[in-house]
């Protein structure tokens, strides 16, 4: 998730067997903390892709990989073996796969929009709930500032638990679209 500078102040994912014990998060507290940030991002990549041989990051939407690109851009790191293999420049396909592109490019869907949300939530597609109703995009937005802006350590934490939870909500739903998807590839069963 970032902010409008641009600094994300949480990378999160769902490791593995993909349950909410399984979601992962690196958390920076503002932007000074960035460039650790984004160090520990690469290090935790780094251990996900020792441990499981054939991994792939589904996300919604090519902002993960230019967020990627653009920090490594921004630290000069284009030549990092975790980021070239992100990024799939060495002769590998990058672990990254958008469900966006598979989305627009294969379904027509009974909704306005294509957005994560508008899918997931629908009763008769995904049928994801999040935990809070208004969360979104631009909520988070807002509830970093306010998490920037508080000096006290009791809004901070709450603030923070919402947006873990946001983002929490968002990796799993991302999972269950992943799954749904899945769901049209299975061969039918001879009658």
């Amino acid at each position: 998730v970032t902010t409008r500078n641009r600094h994300v102040y949480l990378w999160g994912l769902l490791a593995p067997p993909y349950t909410d014990k399984e979601f992962d998060y690196i958390w920076t507290d503002d932007e000074a903390q960035d460039y650790v940030g984004w160090l520990s991002f690469l290090k935790k990549m780094k251990r996900y892709r020792a441990r499981y041989a054939s991994l792939v990051f589904a996300h919604y939407s090519n902002h993960e990989k230019v967020t990627i690109q653009k920090y490594a851009e921004r630290y000069a790191m284009l030549d990092d073996d975790t980021v070239q293999w992100l990024l799939g420049l060495r002769n590998e396909p990058s672990p990254l796969f958008d469900l966006q592109k598979a989305v627009l490019d294969n379904l027509v869907l009974p909704i306005a929009g294509y957005g994560l949300k508008e899918i997931c939530k629908h009763p008769k597609l995904v049928n994801f709930q999040w935990q809070i109703e208004a969360s979104g995009s631009q909520w988070s937005v807002v509830q970093f500032s306010r998490f920037l802006e508080s000096s006290d350590i009791q809004i901070k934490q709450r603030l923070k638990t919402e947006l873990l939870a946001y983002n929490r909500d968002d990796v799993t739903a991302t999972r269950k679209l992943e799954l749904w998807l899945r769901s049209f590839s299975k061969p039918k069963q001879a009658v």
